[in-house]
C-alpha cells in the first residue's frame, strides 16, 4: 500500500529539513531579555556565531526586523517565507553580498535558529504537554506504521495518506493538470502553538492517483449561516447566487470525495493545553494549495459555515469566522460536547442536514489572473514539522524526492509505574469499534478573519468539488467493525450519486 504525498509538499519539506539538518548549533546558548527578546548584544553574538561581525549600533538598528523574523520563525518555521523576507532586508540594511552562491541568507538563518533557543516571550511561554496526551497525540499521528491498522485498511482496499489530492482537473493517469489542490489537516499538540502542529491521518476510499469520486447533484449539498443565534441553511446553488458566483452551465452537479479524518482527541483523564473548563480538545486547521490556480473555499461544520479565497504560493491555513475572529477549529469526543449534541439535534429536528462530526470543504474555482482580487492569506502550516521527524527518501509512484513515513516517536523517558502500558494499550478494547465520533467546534480568537475581496462574478465555467470528511479519534485497537463502519458511510453517500467513478484512470465504481 503507497503512502503518498504530493510533489509539492514533499519539496517544502524536504528542502525545510535540510536547512534545519544544516544549521550550526550554537556554542553558547541565547540569555533571552527579561521582556522575552533578544537584546542587541544577543543579536551581535548570535551574528559573531555565523562570522558575521557587526558592532552594536548595527544590531541595534536591525533588531526590529530580527525580531519579527524569529517571531515567524517560531510560528511558521524557518523555511518560511516571510522569515526570508525579513532576513533578506536585514542583510540589504547590513549591506552584506546577496549574489549569485553567496551564503548570507542561509547564516542569517542560523543567526535566528540561535536566537529560537531561548525561551519564547513571557506572555506566549506554554508548558509542555503531559505526558498521556503526548504519547496519546504521537500513537495517533502515527498509526500509518501501525501493521494491524494497515493490513485492516488494506483488506478494505482503503487508503491512507497525510495529504489529499483534491483536484478539479487532473491529466488522466498523472499527478499535473491545471485545477490541482492539495488538502491537509493539522492537528496541533499544544492548542496556543500553531507551530506544534502535525498532519493528522486520512482515509479514502481509492488511492490519490486512482481518485474514484462521485457526482452528485448541487443541490444536495447544504450550507449553514448563524445568523446571530440563528442558524439558517442553504442549498450550495443558493449559496453561489449570495456570493454572486454562480455558473450557468457547471452548478447542477458537484464533484465529492469523501474521507475519514483520524485524529488525536484527548480523553478527560488527560490534561493538556486547552483553555481550563472547556472540554478536552484538539485544535486543527485545514490546509489548502491550489497550485497556479485560485478557488473560493466553504468550509461547512455544525456551527455555521465560513468563506475564503486561496491562491497559488503555498498550504494556507483554514480557520473558523467567529463573528469576523479567525480560530482554529476543535474536535472533541462527541460525548463531551452535549452542547453541540443538542444543536444537532435541533437543527435536525427543523429538517436541516448537519452532523456534529462531518466538515465540507468546497472548492469553487475562481477565473484565472484576475485584476483586484485578493486572497485570505491568514497563514501557513509548519511544513518543516509536518511529520514531527520525517524520514527523507523516494516517495512511491514515480512524483519524485521527498519524504515517507516518519517512524514512531521515540519513547520518552517515563516511570516504571507507567511504562508498562502505552495510553492506547491502557484503552478497554471494544470489538464494537475502535474509533469513536467527534464534534467539531471552535477554539479562541487568534486574530482578524479575512476572507478576501474581488471574487464576485469571478466564477471560472469549471465544476465544484466538495471534500466530505468525518472525524473520529481512537478509543482502543482498531477493528473489523470499524471498517465496516467507513464502508457504510462511503456507501450512504454513493446513494446519493448519480455517478461514480475515476476521471484520472477512466474507471467506474
Amino acid at each position: 500500500m503507497n503512502l503518498l504525498l504530493p510533489t509539492s509538499l514533499g519539496l517544502a519539506l524536504l528542502g525545510g529539513a535540510s536547512l534545519l539538518a544544516k544549521q550550526p548549533a550554537p556554542q553558547n546558548g541565547v540569555i533571552q531579555a527579561p521582556g522575552g527578546e533578544a537584546t542587541t548584544a544577543q543579536i551581535r553574538s548570535a551574528f559573531s556565531r555565523q562570522g558575521i561581525r557587526i558592532n552594536l549600533a548595527e544590531a541595534s538598528g536591525i533588531r526590529g526586523n530580527v525580531l519579527l523574523a524569529v517571531k515567524e520563525a517560531r510560528l511558521h518555521g524557518l523555511g518560511n517565507s516571510k522569515v526570508d523576507f525579513a532576513l533578506v532586508e536585514i542583510a540589504q540594511d547590513l549591506g552584506l553580498e546577496m549574489g549569485a552562491g553567496s551564503n548570507t541568507v542561509k547564516n542569517l538563518r542560523g543567526a535566528m535558529a540561535d536566537l529560537m533557543k531561548a525561551a519564547p516571550p513571557d506572555e506566549t511561554r506554554v508548558p509542555p504537554p503531559p505526558m498521556a496526551w503526548t504519547r496519546y497525540f504521537d500513537e495517533t499521528v502515527n498509526l500509518w506504521n501501525q501493521p494491524t491498522f494497515l493490513s485492516l485498511l488494506a483488506a478494505k482496499q482503503f487508503h491512507p495518506v497525510k495529504i489529499s489530492w483534491e483536484d478539479i482537473g487532473r491529466t488522466e493517469g498523472s499527478v499535473w493538470g491545471d485545477r490541482i489542490s492539495d488538502v491537509g489537516i493539522w492537528v496541533r499538540r499544544d492548542e496556543r502553538d500553531p507551530a506544534s502542529a502535525q498532519l493528522a491521518l486520512s482515509v479514502r476510499r481509492d488511492s490519490n492517483f486512482r481518485d474514484k469520486v462521485l457526482m452528485v447533484p448541487a443541490e444536495k449539498i447544504k450550507v449553514h449561516l448563524k445568523q446571530g443565534n440563528r442558524t439558517v441553511e442553504r442549498t450550495l446553488p443558493e449559496r453561489l447566487k449570495e456570493l454572486g458566483l454562480a455558473s450557468a452551465h457547471r452548478d447542477r452537479n458537484v464533484i465529492v470525495s469523501n474521507q475519514f479524518a483520524v485524529v488525536p482527541v484527548p480523553a478527560r483523564n488527560m490534561q493538556g493545553a486547552w483553555k481550563p473548563g472547556t472540554p478536552p480538545r484538539a485544535a486543527f486547521n485545514f490546509s489548502i494549495f491550489p497550485y497556479g490556480s485560485t478557488n473560493f473555499v466553504i468550509t461547512d461544520v455544525i456551527e455555521g459555515s465560513s468563506d475564503a479565497i486561496v491562491g497559488p504560493g503555498t498550504h494556507q491555513m483554514l480557520y473558523a469566522d467567529i463573528k469576523g475572529q479567525k480560530a482554529p477549529f476543535t474536535a472533541s469526543r462527541a460525548e463531551d460536547r452535549q452542547d453541540l449534541l443538542r444543536l444537532e439535534r435541533e437543527l435536525k429536528a427543523k429538517g436541516m442536514d448537519v452532523d456534529v462530526q462531518r466538515y465540507y470543504l468546497i472548492q469553487i474555482p475562481l477565473k484565472r489572473n484576475v485584476s483586484g482580487l485578493k486572497t485570505s492569506n491568514m497563514g501557513t502550516p509548519p511544513l518543516n514539522r509536518a511529520f514531527g521527524q520525517p524520514v527523507l527518501s523516494s516517495v512511491a509512484g514515480g512524483v519524485g524526492a521527498g519524504p515517507v513515513p516518519a517512524p514512531a516517536a521515540a519513547p520518552q523517558a517515563i516511570s516504571k509505574a507507567d511504562s508498562a502500558k502505552t495510553p492506547m494499550q491502557e484503552m478497554k478494547a471494544k470489538e464494537e469499534a475502535g474509533f469513536t465520533k467527534v464534534a467539531i467546534g471552535h477554539g479562541e480568537a487568534e486574530g482578524p478573519y479575512f476572507v478576501g475581496s474581488g471574487f464576485q462574478g469571478q466564477r471560472a465555467e469549471e465544476p465544484i468539488r466538495v471534500t466530505v470528511v468525518y472525524f473520529v479519534t481512537p478509543t482502543g485497537p482498531v477493528t473489523r467493525k470499524d471498517m465496516d463502519a467507513f464502508t457504510a458511510a462511503f456507501k450512504a453517500w454513493d446513494g446519493q450519486a448519480i455517478w461514480g467513478g475515476s476521471f484520472v484512470t477512466k474507471e467506474s465504481m
